[in-house]
């Protein structure tokens, strides 16, 4: 299993640079790793490729999330804000150790 995302040391326009688990400093380049959305405005993605947006990620301790980019369906069948988050080892394979 890889590190989980243990917190987020800075913030740039569509670049994260995250404190890892194992204690190691990685970036990660969303602009690269989603640059397939930067047209697609019917993305879920494509959300969060907006510059003001993309400075609103969180952490939860193991994965990195935006708040209510997504919906879902909740007990009732009312439709719901969700946040949008990714798979922590899609983001550790996507990131790249800091010296």
């Amino acid at each position: 299993m890889n590190p989980r995302v243990k917190e987020i040391l800075s913030i740039k326009p569509f670049t994260i640079k995250v404190l890892w688990s194992d204690d190691k400093v990685r970036t990660i380049d969303f602009g690269s790793f989603l640059s397939d959305y930067f047209q697609k405005e019917h993305s879920l993605y494509y959300k969060i490729l907006n510059e003001q947006r993309f400075l609103e990620a969180k952490t939860d301790g193991r994965t990195i999330y935006w708040d209510n980019v997504s919906e879902m369906v909740d007990y009732d069948g009312k439709l719901i804000p969700a946040p949008l988050d990714f798979c922590p080892d899609v983001l550790f394979q996507q990131s790249v150790l800091e010296d």
